[in-house]
């Protein structure tokens, strides 16, 4: 998980402070090109915001999978 801290020291926010907001997106997608190629792709991505000592701390991540279609 990356994460982005305004402050000189370094926090992992997902273990510190007090947490107010938590997301999760599942996200499928499936895109053809002009020769009618299709590709799908599962997405999915998190985020946690924490508030410790007056600052805030955001951590995020994502992971993008690319789906076979059965018999391929």
């Amino acid at each position: 998980m990356k994460t982005q801290n305004t402050s000189a020291t370094a926090r992992r926010p997902q273990l510190l402070g007090r947490l107010i907001h938590s997301s999760q997106q599942t996200r499928i997608a499936e895109n053809v090109d002009a020769e009618g190629n299709s590709r799908r792709v599962l997405q999915t991505s998190a985020m946690q915001m924490t508030w410790l000592s007056g600052e805030l701390c955001i951590a995020c991540r994502v992971s993008t999978v690319d789906l076979a279609k059965a018999g391929a």
